[in-house]
């Protein structure tokens, strides 16, 4: 195991499209940069969140208009189910990260794999993919862009039952018998649409009165139609006590003491900021916590203005593109102190 120390003015934690857009900016501004990713370069968006599930969605919603064709609907069959999970795949790249590497390099950013925690003001230690440590000192900045990850339920079994989660859902490589999703937001809604489409009987299992509780009422009552004519069985108010695998097979139980079998089930329940292991607590903050910025998304509880939170992580707007909007300003920021 070897130790090596490098200095840069902006060290950026998390490649994501957050992360790639505030170290491209700051790279613009003619400040040396360097970005830290222990994972894929792209992040969520691009191997287990936006083009994954589009890439999945879009022929079950084109089958599903050309059925309101008249004069069409006569000749559309079933999908091929082989041929859309090969698209899907081609679409995430095969879940490698080659093309986002070699941008980097045409930006002159620098990359480090490894994961990256601060270690005090201005100050990242990344244990590399190799064993090494490496310990990087940023002169202006250090940009926390690490996003997040699927929040799961404290439900009794929960360990027992190896659940799906939003990456799994969508990099997912055969379609189960029999598919249970606990949620109704629009993770719950896209995953209950394709899968049910490529031939699960999916059952979604609801805590509130109705599905895209965080939209107008009539665009969840209009989903829950076209989820229902689909054939999913959507059962609304309905919470978990537990879970367990039994030969192969999910049991779940019901709140109100019914029970429920599923080959999977997809835990659908709202994200988790992926800070719980960044060296937080190093410079006065919680980890596991979401950080409250500015609107340059400066970190408003550590002096002097030196870090930044960008993306998902700030919990401003959990979308890729209002991520990218935020990167565009902060990386005009750092460039300009």
């Amino acid at each position: 195991m070897n130790e090596t120390t490098r200095t840069y003015d902006v060290v950026v934690i998390g490649a994501g499209p957050a992360g790639e857009n505030v170290a491209e900016r700051a790279r613009a501004a003619g400040l040396s940069t360097v970005i830290v990713e222990r994972e894929l370069l792209g992040g969520e968006c691009s191997f287990w969140a936006c083009d994954p599930s589009k890439a999945l969605l879009r022929p079950v919603v084109a089958r599903a208009d050309a059925r309101r064709v008249p004069g069409l609907r006569q000749a559309v069959g079933p999908l091929d189910v082989e041929a859309v999970l090969a698209h899907r795949d081609k679409m995430s790249s095969y879940w490698k990260d080659e093309d986002q590497v070699d941008w980097l390099d045409s930006v002159s950013v620098d990359l480090i794999r490894g994961h990256g925690r601060l270690t005090g003001p201005r100050r990242v230690a990344v244990q590399t993919s190799e064993g090494d440590t490496v310990r990087l000192t940023a002169r202006h900045a250090v940009a926390i862009s690490t996003g997040t990850s699927a929040a799961l339920p404290p439900i009794p079994g929960l360990d027992t039952v190896r659940p799906w989660t939003s990456r799994e859902a969508t990099s997912a490589d055969r379609v189960p018998g029999r598919l249970a999703v606990v949620g109704g937001g629009v993770v719950a809604v896209e995953m209950a649409t394709v899968w049910q489409a490529l031939g699960s009987q999916v059952t979604m299992l609801v805590l509130e009165d109705g599905l895209l509780q965080r939209m107008e009422p009539f665009a969840g009552e209009l989903v829950t139609d076209g989820l229902r004519e689909a054939g999913v069985d959507i059962r609304f108010e309905t919470s978990v006590t537990s879970l367990a695998r039994e030969d192969g097979e999910v049991r779940i139980t019901l709140a109100d003491g019914g029970e429920l079998a599923a080959d999977e089930i997809l835990l659908a329940t709202g994200r988790a900021p992926r800070t719980a292991d960044v060296g937080l607590e190093t410079v006065g903050l919680t980890p596991g916590d979401w950080l409250t910025v500015n609107d340059t998304f400066q970190v408003t509880d550590v002096a002097d203005g030196w870090l930044y939170a960008v993306g998902d992580v700030n919990r401003r707007a959990l979308m890729t593109h209002q991520g990218k909007y935020q990167a565009r300003i902060a990386g005009a920021v750092i460039g300009a102190r």
